[in-house]
């Protein structure tokens, strides 16, 4: 089982989605719903399910405006996606997370409000207590802190382009010299 953040839910769902930066570039990722699109069939042929953390359902459906019951019924009628609760076992896991980062002093950084560090450790023990292997990210951050707690994280700018189709023949027929 694989875990899409909110980044990686928006881009395979919401044609109106912006292409994230590229940080070797600093410019739109190319083919970034290709890219999403590739990674999607991959998971179908290997009957992977997609884990979507109940906190990254929210965020998702804020931004969805009137669609949202629309976009609801995506995930709640799909055989491939499972939203996930978070409940006491996540509870008890965030506080593990948690009790990590305090003995490793760990303190915030500009980005990192208080908000969003325990967003990402609901996400991170929602996923561990599910038993997924990857997390698929455009959030930085988000990817360390899956890292350092057992998970793999890919992020966005790091996913293969699907390959390039055959060149096909344009069908010229190419005359050859007459012989003299």
């Amino acid at each position: 089982m694989v875990v899409f953040d909110t980044s990686f839910l928006s881009l395979a769902f919401d044609k109106s989605w912006s292409s994230p930066k590229d940080p070797a570039t600093n410019k739109p990722l190319v083919k970034a719903k290709e890219r999403i699109d590739f990674l999607i069939s991959k998971l179908n042929k290997s009957k992977d399910r997609i884990l979507i953390p109940a906190p990254v359902l929210a965020e998702y459906l804020v931004k969805a405006g009137d669609d949202k019951d629309k976009r609801l019924e995506i995930f709640t009628s799909s055989k491939v996606c499972h939203v996930a609760a978070f409940g006491m076992k996540e509870a008890v896991e965030c506080s593990l997370i948690e009790d990590a980062d305090s003995r490793n002093k760990r303190i915030l950084t500009d980005g990192g409000t208080k908000a969003k560090v325990k967003f990402d450790r609901q996400i991170i023990a929602i996923s561990k207590v599910s038993r997924a292997t990857t997390i698929y990210t455009g959030d930085t951050r988000l990817a360390r802190v899956a890292m350092d707690n057992g998970l793999n994280a890919v992020l966005t700018w790091e996913l293969p382009l699907p390959p390039e189709e055959p060149q096909q023949e344009l069908g010229f027929v190419i005359e050859e010299d007459e012989p003299a």
